[in-house]
């Protein structure tokens, strides 16, 4: 197997910056190696030698970091989540103010430059452990602009609160899964299509009596 070994775009954020150096490059060079493999086999077929050879990375360094390789694909996936929080933050404000236009096209951007890391590694059984962290990142994303902004529109009586967490569940589900068949139908539509008939889905939510 010859394959160039990138790291996932969602990998260099802000957010991982917090790592020092030497670890950085060398969990860099584990996920890229590991998209590499799981190209031509399931992750039920790759060892940590054949990882590390490739990664070009001592068996006693990845142990230092992973119990095993389904530990390093747990790390990817908080790393992911970690990365998404962020892009959801720098949009939480737009999304507030101006509608999901903005939002959704980050984050379906973000699908999109990504899309190798999605359907390679979270294709390989864990997608819904996976796909119950986005909902959750998109979520508290709109819990936070719309639960705001319900505030200001006299939101007060339970009923109405509990209609609104409903509404914001039933649209982060239904973002997320357009966002989930976009990515497993490989991303034709192009982001600003997909950015509308989701707007129109959350806009019908949002604004709700």
């Amino acid at each position: 197997m010859k394959r160039g070994i990138e790291a996932p775009t969602w990998w260099h954020n802000p957010s991982m910056d917090k790592l020092d150096r030497r670890t950085r490059r060398t969990r860099e060079a584990l996920y890229g190696a590991l998209m590499a493999l799981l190209h031509d086999r399931p992750l039920s077929n790759i060892t940590v030698t054949e990882l590390t050879n490739l990664a070009d990375v001592n068996r006693s360094t990845f142990y230092a970091h992973f119990q095993d390789i389904y530990d390093m694909v747990d790390t990817m996936r908080s790393d992911f989540k970690a990365a998404l929080m962020q892009v959801v933050l720098e949009q939480a404000d737009g999304l507030r103010t101006s509608g999901a236009h903005g939002f959704m096209r980050s984050v379906y951007g973000y699908f999109r430059d990504n899309r190798e890391m999605f359907s390679v590694v979270f294709g390989q059984g864990p997608n819904e452990a996976f796909f119950g962290d986005v909902v959750t990142v998109v979520r508290a994303g709109c819990m936070d602009a719309w639960g705001d902004l319900a505030g200001e529109r006299g939101v007060r009586d339970e009923e109405q609160r509990r209609a609104l967490e409903y509404r914001i569940e039933f649209a982060a589900r239904g973002a997320v899964g357009m966002a989930r068949a976009w990515i497993e139908g490989g991303c034709v539509e192009d982001v600003a299509w997909m950015v509308d008939q989701t707007d129109a889905l959350l806009a019908a939510v949002r604004d709700a009596g």
